[in-house]
């Protein structure tokens, strides 16, 4: 099916255009998007940049259009298109798998239009959010990466509190879904509980994260503004974060590594949406088709290292060796993916309560 397939009113004011002109079929396909401009939010760091430097201009080459990209994290979005509910300037907005449910309750995204999305077929159906009002693009593993060359280096989540790293580790900003993460894993630690039923008890995790505070050295937002300072000895280890965000700087040679940690990992899910009422639509439908194309899906997965979320793409041989692809590869892993619906309520009082610990 063709991805670049216009509207069917914009197909019919093409096809009534003036008979006589020969115009090439690429024209008459996407003269409906000529001269328009759509606004992407995406995430920082090397997804953001794949997305700017390879996607981005393929795609106003071939729909002869503009695209404009601000680059930011989830909850950030998320504000943005709060701010903007009345006259959204955003046609497609990335957020995690955490972001969709709070966007669709606020009536800030609609559902995704099949029919001018025809990729959305190829997508794995449980990386559908929300009836479909949110699309994975990218699954990455969550958790904390460290210097390789450390003579002690941690091998599980609960090594975080060791004496050794006092002072040592660069812990990742509340703002961050990761941190939510961080705090689970706290509440399974100090409770004894599995994983996914410490999620229930976040409040017994506090406690914990307190114990947490002699050992960090600072809060980070951005994986690039600390890599140097690891790579560097300035800090032992950082996150938890996206191997997406950490293994591209492992695949350069970094002295870096992502722990594989002892208690398992998180599935930490990108997603695509489109925005209520946006400005442009169908020219936001056809960008999250191409996002979700075979071609950008290997490009993305080959160049950051995160799982595609569609069926039918071969990675070349480093990638397909830590890339949680297939989707059974991703059940073998065992990642877990929490329960936001029951999570995302908490969110704005764990943030205060992080803040309050760690003098955020």
């Amino acid at each position: 099916m063709d991805d670049t397939a216009p509207p069917a009113a914009s197909r019919r004011s093409v096809l009534l255009g003036a008979p006589g002109l020969a115009a090439p079929l690429f024209f008459v396909r996407n003269a409906w998007a000529a001269g328009k401009t759509v606004q992407l939010g995406t995430y920082r760091g090397v997804q953001g940049e794949y997305v700017r430097k390879q996607i981005v201009p393929k795609f106003q080459r071939d729909f002869d259009c503009r695209v404009l990209q601000t680059e930011n994290v989830t909850l950030g979005n998320i504000a943005i298109l709060r701010t903007q509910k009345a006259s959204p300037a955003y046609s497609v907005m990335m957020m995690d798998d955490v972001g969709i449910p709070i966007a669709k309750a606020e009536g800030l995204i609609e559902k995704l239009p099949a029919d001018r999305i025809p990729n959305l077929a190829k997508v794995f159906p449980n990386f559908l959010y929300n009836d479909s009002h949110g699309a994975a693009f990218a699954i990455s593993s969550v958790a904390p990466w460290f210097n390789a060359q450390m003579a002690h280096p941690p091998a599980s989540f609960a090594d975080l509190w060791h004496e050794r790293y006092r002072g040592r580790y660069m812990m990742i900003t509340p703002k961050q879904t990761q941190s939510v993460q961080l705090l689970v894993m706290a509440a399974s630690l100090a409770t004894g509980k599995p994983v996914l039923e410490a999620q229930y008890e976040l409040e017994k995790g506090w406690d914990k994260m307190a114990e947490l505070r002699p050992n960090v050295q600072t809060i980070y937002e951005i994986v690039g503004a600390v890599a140097l300072q690891i790579q560097q000895g300035q800090g032992d280890i950082a996150g938890p974060d996206f191997s997406k965000s950490v293994l591209p700087y492992v695949a350069r040679r970094a002295p870096l590594r992502l722990m594989e940690p002892a208690e398992g990992s998180f599935a930490g899910v990108n997603c695509l949406t489109l925005v209520k009422d946006a400005p442009e639509p169908d020219l936001g439908a056809a960008l999250i088709d191409r996002i979700l194309s075979p071609e950008a899906q290997k490009g993305l997965a080959e160049a950051t290292y995160a799982a595609p979320a569609v069926t039918g793409i071969e990675l070349n041989r480093d990638v397909a060796a830590v890339a949680p692809y297939p989707e059974s590869r991703m059940r073998d892993l065992k990642l877990y993916v929490l329960d936001w619906d029951h999570i995302n309520p908490q969110r704005s009082a764990i943030v205060d309560r992080f803040n309050q610990i760690f003098g955020g």
